[in-house]
Parts: structure tokens; C-alpha cells; sequence
């Protein structure tokens, strides 16, 4: 039974109640009367009397019922049906011929409920139909957005199963005439040789860093085509399982750098290979993408790799080696390509069963054309932008040799938590007499020199020492990327192996770095006239100035520091490390680049560019109003070192 008929029903069962209650007092009463009267003859006047007020009793009681029924009951059942049915039904208003006597206010009131409902509903209806449009719209935008980026962007499952691709990504990998044309559901690796990707992912997942990407170098299966990738994790989303590693995919964005050059006719200056920016590439990534590409043109290269990272131009070196091997004397036989450390850099030896090069032929090589997107490229430009040498070795008649030293590698370490350094802050550091001039300079007109260090530990008065500088230029507003100081540094000392394990730097690799007092030299010459930021200065100052009288100059820069702007914009009680910082301003420190000092120096200068901005907005607009507001922070001293 529904429950207006039960209401209803309760109702009837209150008036029945009621009018047997009346009979039985009204019977029990004559009863009563007729004991107390005594007088036999008037029991039929009783009984007639009881009948009539029987009657009167039941047919009263009947009438009320009927009324209340008639003009309560089933107007509220009515207008319970009408609002359940506005509320859930197609119904736009409640019967406006509804008697309301009985009811006095409650239909008016619910006529009203039942109106803002559907002027409610009716304006839900226009905005999520605006709102769909809109988005629809925005949809249509943003795939038109996508699918025309000049970069190639893939979404990837846990499983490397293709959820999302642009445009973009269907040129790099063949376009639709490929073998295998880019499908959703398919697996990445039908595209990409997997082995670079399999190592990225299992470094992100072991690093356990949210912010954490990895830059790597791949090549497509097809053509062997080298590409550069960028990968993230992409940590919390719809039915992830994110405390279950299988369970996250991740991201992947892939250039063609060769194309990049090519259209931008960027050519360095190899007279001064150290001022062309070169990525930071694993060996192993390098090995893997040359063995792809050989494969792709029917040469079998077997490789064998010491797990470091090399400081190159991996798109380079993939051709440069690709040419060595294409002009080796015929028969090639077995192809074997050793990469290991050598001292501060790495030596590649390409090993081959066949006859000898000669000097000759070596000489003719070095002038061989490259084809890597830059006009008039050779064998020898490519050595000369990574200070890389070339030499034979002949010493096996039956495995002869090519070997190539590249500069700069360090070893492979897995990226450590963040270790806080001791923070001992000086404010003297930001007031440095002569700065007059500087501190009415708007911020965006200073030149700033950006600086990081690594060392053998935390203490330069227990005897620590610096075994890598590195710093990059702020000039106008923008990062010059061709203008970059980054050197080892031999610290005349032993490298404790924790300190390796944070930045990867090993005792051999420093053995013929310049001393300290070199480096600090140079790095005085590179910072002359400009502005110092780090993050922790103090931490890295309290290591050079050590330094000053040895290398005969002194450090009387003005100097800001990242962590004090950090405490400026984003207030006190904030985490103010370099991950922090760069998290909250969107700067993605690739694993490969954190704990080093060239990696942490970039990541620092592009978080001072974004923070001027805030700065700015707060009115502080030159170094000196700056300078004034951070010395309102003395406080976060006591709150950091606590």
C-alpha cells in the first residue's frame, strides 16, 4: 500500500477510534444512570435516548471524517503527487485550481517551493547547457591545440599501453604509412625501442619524487629515427591505484632535435665548445638508441656500458658514430661499442673484427660531413663542441679500435632525498658597501650570475671542499643559454662515498680538475659586474671565500638569495628547499640534473625569474627595496636552523 492510502487509512482508524470511544462512554454512561435511578420504567427511555445520541455520535464523527478527508487528506496526498512528481517527474507546476481552505497557507508555500524548484532547474539546465557548449568548444580547442604543438606528446599506462597521442606524435614515428601506425591501446614499444623507456620508468618509480623527469634519448623502431623524450610520471588519476607502482602511468614527450636545429640554422661556436649547452644523457640510453639505429640500416652493434651519464649531445654523438662505423674498412664483422669511465669524462671504444684504420683515414674522417640539422657540420665540429678527442688503437691486429674520450661524465647515482645543508646566514652578505648604485637598479636590469656548488660534505671548517662549480647568466630578464660557467674542481682531498652517492662525483674524475683556487679565479672572471644568487648562499659562499686569498680576488658582489625571496613571497612558515620552490613555481629538475651543480644552478636561475614577477607585484621593484624586506625576515633564521 502506498503511503498517501496509509496515511489516509490512519486517519479513518483515528476517527473510528474516536467514535467507538464516544459509544462506548455514551453506553457506559446510561449504565451507569440507570443503577443510580433505580426506577425500572425508564430503561426505554435510555435506550431510545442512547440510541439517538448513538446515531448523533456515529454520524458526526463520519461527517468530520469525511471533511478532513475530503478537504486534508487527499489535497496533501494530491500535492504530494504533484511536488514528487515536479521534483522527479517531466511536471512544470502544481494544478493552480487546487482548494486551499483547509490547507490555508501550506499549498501557496509549496506552489512557491515547487516555482523556485523549476526557475532553479530551468537555470541548471541553461548553464549546464552553456557550460557543455563551452567545454565542447574548449574540447574542439584544446585537440586542435595538441594535435599541432611542435612537440610529440604521449600518455602511457603502466603497462606502456598508448591512451593518448597528438598529431605530432604520428609525424615523428613515420607518419600513417608507417609499418605500424600510432593506436591507441597499442603498446609504445611497437613504435619505440623499449629500453631506454624501461630504464626511465624504473628510475622515476625508484626515485619516488612526484616532481621527478627524466630527459632521455630514443629512436623509433622503424627508421631508427633518434629522438629526444622527456618522462613523468603521472602520479594520481581516475582508477589509479596510486600506493601500487604497476599501477602509474606516466607521460612522454618526444622532439626531433636535428629537425629543431635544422629550422632554427643553429650553428655553435666550436672554437668554444664550452659555451654550447649539452644535456645530460646516460650511457646506457646512448648505447641503446645507436644500437637501434644500426639496426634499423642491417648493422648488428653488440655494446657494453659502465652506468654513467654523460655530458653530450646525444643526436651528435648517434651520428657522429653511426659515420665512424659506416666508413670502417670493409669487412665490418663483429661491432662492439665499450663505454667506461676515464678520469673526469668516459672513453667510447667502437671494437671491430676487419683490418685497421689508418692515419689517413682517420684525417679524412675528421672532415666527413655530419648531417645533424647544422649547416656545414664535420666529424671534427662535433668533437671540437664536446672537447672530445678521436684517436686509433691498433694494438689487437684482429680487434682494432676507435676511440673517442668525451669531456665530462659522472656516475649514475639514484636521486637521494633531499639532505639539508647547515644553514648559517649572514646578512652582511646583502649589504656589502659600494652597492649604492645596484640598489636603486629595477630588478630586471641587473645581471645576475646564478651559482651552485657541490662538495666533499657540509662543513668547510671541518675541512670540506668544493668539487664542482657551476653557473649560468641572467641578463635583461633572460637566461643566456650559451653562457655557462661548469667545471670540476680537484678538492686536494679524498671524496667521502656518501658525498658520491648524493652527487655522483668521483675521485678520478677530479684527479686533473683544477684546484680550487683556479676554479674560484675563473669563477670571479665569469661573475664580474653582476649580481650573485644561489640558494643558500651562505652555505656555498662560506666554501669559495675560503678560497679568495689563494686565488688573489675577492668577493664583493651583491647577493641574494633564492630561499630569502622564497620566505618574501611565500611567508615563513613555507618549506623553502629547491624542490619546494621549484614544485610550487612548475620547474621540472630532471633526475639526471638534481645534486649537480650545473643542474641545481639552472633550476635556481629560472625560479629567480619567476619569482621578480612576485616580487614586483608586492612593490618591490629595484635590489634595494628587496635588500629591506628580507631583513624584515631575521626571524626564519632561528625557524630554519631550529
Amino acid at each position: 500500500m502506498a503511503a498517501h492510502s496509509r496515511t489516509r487509512l490512519r486517519i479513518f482508524r483515528v476517527f473510528a477510534a474516536l467514535c467507538t470511544g464516544c459509544l462506548l462512554a455514551l453506553a457506559g454512561g446510561l449504565y451507569f444512570g440507570y443503577h443510580k435511578a433505580n426506577d425500572p420504567d425508564i430503561v426505554h427511555a435510555l435506550i431510545i435516548g442512547g440510541a439517538i445520541a448513538g446515531f448523533a455520535i456515529f454520524g458526526l464523527t463520519a461527517w468530520a471524517w469525511l471533511v478532513i478527508d475530503e478537504h486534508i487528506a487527499r489535497p496533501v496526498q494530491r500535492l504530494a503527487g504533484n511536488l514528487r512528481t515536479l521534483t522527479h517527474g517531466k511536471a512544470t507546476a502544481i494544478p493552480a485550481h487546487e482548494r486551499t481552505t483547509y490547507l490555508s497557507d501550506l499549498v501557496p508555500a509549496a506552489r512557491e517551493m515547487a516555482q523556485q524548484l523549476l526557475d532553479t532547474r530551468v537555470a541548471l539546465d541553461q548553464a549546464v547547457a552553456r557550460e557543455t557548449e563551452t567545454l565542447a568548444l574548449e574540447k574542439d580547442r584544446l585537440e586542435r591545440l595538441l594535435s599541432d604543438v611542435p612537440v610529440g606528446l604521449m600518455l602511457c599506462s603502466a603497462e606502456h599501453q598508448l591512451v593518448f597521442y597528438n598529431g605530432q606524435v604520428v609525424s615523428l614515428l613515420g607518419g600513417v604509412n608507417a609499418d605500424v601506425a600510432p593506436g591507441l591501446n597499442r603498446r609504445v614499444f611497437d613504435y619505440l625501442h623499449p629500453a631506454p623507456i624501461e630504464h626511465a620508468y624504473a628510475r622515476l618509480l625508484e626515485a619516488d619524487d612526484p616532481d621527478a623527469a627524466s630527459d632521455i634519448l630514443c629512436s623509433t623502431q622503424s627508421e631508427g629515427r633518434v629522438l629526444a623524450a622527456r618522462m613523468r610520471l603521472l602520479g594520481n588519476h581516475p582508477g589509479a591505484n596510486n600506493d601500487n607502482p604497476a599501477d602509474i602511468g606516466y607521460v612522454l614527450t618526444l622532439r626531433d632535435i636535428t629537425g629543431d636545429l635544422a629550422t632554427h640554422s643553429i650553428r655553435p661556436d666550436i672554437d668554444r665548445p664550452g659555451d654550447w649547452p649539452l644535456a645530460m644523457i646516460r650511457a646506457s640510453d646512448l648505447a641503446s638508441t645507436l644500437q637501434a639505429t644500426l639496426r634499423s640500416k642491417g648493422v648488428t652493434l653488440t655494446t657494453e656500458t659502465t652506468d654513467l651519464i654523460l655530458r653530450c649531445d646525444g643526436f651528435q654523438l648517434v651520428a657522429l658514430i653511426t659515420a665512424l662505423i659506416n666508413r670502417l674498412p670493409l669487412p665490418h664483422g663483429a661491432l662492439h661499442l665499450k663505454i667506461r669511465s676515464d678520469g673526469a669524462g668516459a672513453m667510447a671504444e667502437l671494437s671491430w673484427e676487419g683490418l685497421s684504420l689508418s692515419d689517413d683515414a682517420l684525417a679524412q674522417l675528421l672532415s666527413a660531413p655530419l648531417d645533424v640539422g647544422l649547416t656545414d657540420m664535420t666529424v671534427q665540429g662535433v668533437l671540437s663542441i664536446h672537447g672530445a678527442t678521436l684517436v686509433t688503437d691498433n694494438s689487437s691486429r684482429l680487434h682494432p679500435k676507435l676511440c673517442l674520450h668525451i669531456r665530462e661524465a659522472r656516475l649514475a647515482q639514484r636521486r637521494p632525498p633531499a639532505i639539508p645543508r647547515a644553514v648559517v646566514y649572514d646578512f652582511k652578505l646583502l649589504s656589502k658597501a659600494g652597492n649604492a648604485e645596484v640598489s636603486c637598479t629595477p630588478l630586471d636590469e641587473l645581471t645576475y650570475v646564478v651559482f651552485d656548488t657541490e662538495t666533499t660534505g657540509l662543513y668547510p671548517d671541518q675541512g670540506d671542499e668544493i668539487v664542482q662549480i657551476a653557473a649560468v647568466r641572467i641578463i635583461n630578464g633572460k637566461r643566456v643559454k650559451t653562457e655557462v660557467f661548469d667545471t670540476l674542481v680537484n678538492p686536494g682531498r679524498s671524496i667521502p662515498a656518501a658525498s658520491t652517492q648524493v652527487h655522483g662525483i668521483t675521485n678520478d674524475m677530479v684527479a686533473d680538475a683544477p684546484d680550487t683556487a683556479t676554479a674560484v679565479q675563473r669563477f670571479h672572471k665569469f661573475a664580474e659586474g653582476a649580481v650573485l644568487v644561489a640558494h643558500n648562499a651562505p652555505f656555498d659562499m662560506a666554501f669559495i671565500r675560503r678560497h679568495e686569498n689563494a686565488a688573489g680576488c675577492r668577493f664583493d658582489h651583491p647577493i641574494l638569495d633564492t630561499v630569502l625571496l622564497s620566505a618574501v613571497v611565500y611567508g615563513e612558515a613555507e618549506s623553502h628547499s629547491l624542490d619546494a620552490l621549484a614544485h610550487r613555481l612548475g620547474i621540472t629538475i630532471p633526475e639526471e640534473a638534481r645534486h649537480t651543480a650545473i643542474g641545481d644552478a639552472i633550476a635556481t636561475a629560472d625560479a629567480l625569474l619567476k619569482v621578480i614577477p612576485a616580487l614586483k607585484a608586492r612593490g618591490l621593484e629595484t635590489f634595494g627595496a628587496v635588500l629591506s624586506e628580507v631583513r624584515q625576515h631575521r626571524r626564519l633564521l632561528k625557524d630554519l636552523n631550529g
